[in-house]
């Protein structure tokens, strides 16, 4: 019993011979004794997590709950309900991890005490609500202070990614790209702190924010030298689907994790590189997936798929006797346009985010061709806007203007 529950704070991957070794520990357990009974759960739903095995977590989750209410300890509950929370949002079910986000709360103040850092990983669960549903400006302020108390107070592997996960993406989409890979090298050195080793879906980040650039040179090698037996979690899922998607190898290795958000990934996955009639309708029917749970986050993280739809998207005629969803078609390709960071050296240049799109492809190495289907755009409109940026920034080729772009992002 003592091993599992060091392993939980532990960033070691979950071996599935352990698995099976903790799962016979329950049949020794004094079950008249629902306190023991309970933190076997937690502890088997924690491991469980870490191991991608998410229904029989759940299972135990709910179990943990009956055996903390038999005990009639709410504190302890509070901490399982925290636990569905963060596993219901990153299947993508919003609203039940909102259930469970206020149970927890009512949990915690009948207890009426605290002790540790339970209002900060709360405030996580309520961050990740946030982020998911394309609230991401204020996360960064929040995010050195949160970090500190998983270092310092409890702390599992997979709430620590989780806070890694929507930090670095917020301030990629509000900072950029170096803010961001200088915010994940933190993260990288407090969890190795208070985990033991780096975390693999802490490194799937950079990949990510690669993928979302273009610059996916050597991603497959570098997916390659990381331990997947320790990706199995919902962040490490999540992050690898997407790398495989952008290589076609989705499933190859590892399934996503099941429910709204991975469906909703999978349409606008399928969208990217279809031409623009194809590419709406498939948009139009991720819209009214999303629009069940308020998602955002997955539009964002497929940004490009939205490109060149835009006007065609806000008048939302396809939403038409639908308010909440035309309502939430304007607020995320509002949200998408402004995830497009521009250094200030850019804007004083005069370029535009639609050339920064152009430019991010072109770092890639893809052709005009590439670059359109990409984007949406025909080929003209892409040499159009090359011939733009070549006027903006006074040069004249291809070599010259990511040789001058390189060192306006520095």
């Amino acid at each position: 019993m003592f091993e599992l529950l060091v392993a939980i704070h532990l960033g070691d991957p979950i071996k599935t011979e352990d698995i099976e070794r903790w799962t016979l520990l329950e049949r020794r357990l004094p079950i008249s004794q629902p306190l023991t009974q309970g933190l076997y759960c937690n502890a088997m739903l924690s491991i469980l997590v870490r191991a991608g095995r998410l229904q029989d977590a759940r299972s135990f989750g709910m179990r943990a709950i009956s055996a903390y209410q038999a005990a009639n300890h709410c504190y302890l509950e509070h901490f399982i309900h925290l636990h569905l929370a963060d596993l219901s949002i990153m299947e993508g079910h919003l609203r039940r991890g909102r259930r469970h986000r206020k149970t927890a709360q009512a949990c915690l103040d009948a207890w009426g005490e605290t002790y540790a850092n339970e209002l900060e990983i709360a405030e996580i669960v309520d961050l990740t609500l946030d982020y998911e549903t394309g609230k991401f400006a204020h996360i960064p302020a929040q995010s050195a202070r949160l970090r500190r108390s998983l270092v310092k107070g409890d702390s599992w592997a997979e709430i620590f990614n989780q806070l890694g996960r929507i930090t670095v993406m917020s301030v990629f989409f509000t900072a950029g790209r170096a803010a961001a890979l200088s915010e994940l090298e933190m993260y990288q050195a407090d969890y190795a702190q208070r985990h033991g080793r780096l975390s693999d879906a802490l490194a799937l980040l950079e990949i990510e924010i690669d993928r979302l650039d273009h610059l996916l040179g050597g991603a497959q090698q570098r997916v390659a030298q990381l331990d997947t037996e320790n990706l199995s979690g919902p962040i490490g899922t999540v992050l690898l689907g997407a790398v495989h998607a952008t290589f076609e190898e989705a499933g190859e290795q590892i399934g996503e994790v099941s429910g709204p958000r991975a469906q909703l990934n999978a349409i606008l996955r399928q969208a990217c590189g279809k031409d623009a009639q194809t590419r709406r309708r498939l948009v139009e029917q991720a819209f009214w997936l999303a629009v069940q749970e308020g998602h955002a986050a997955p539009f964002l993280e497929n940004r490009d798929v939205l490109s060149g739809l835009g006007p065609r998207l806000s008048s939302a005629r396809f939403a038409r006797g639908h308010v909440q969803l035309a309502r939430m078609v304007r607020a995320t390709l509002r949200t998408v346009k402004e995830c497009y960071w521009l250094p200030s050296t850019m804007k004083v240049l005069g370029i535009n985010q639609r050339q920064l799109q152009v430019i991010t492809a072109l770092q890639s190495g893809a052709t005009n061709k590439e670059i359109g289907r990409l984007l949406g755009l025909s080929e003209a409109a892409v040499k159009y806007h090359l011939a733009n940026l070549y006027r903006a920034t006074g040069t004249n080729r291809r070599g010259q203007l990511l040789e001058k772009i390189g060192k306006l992002t520095v």
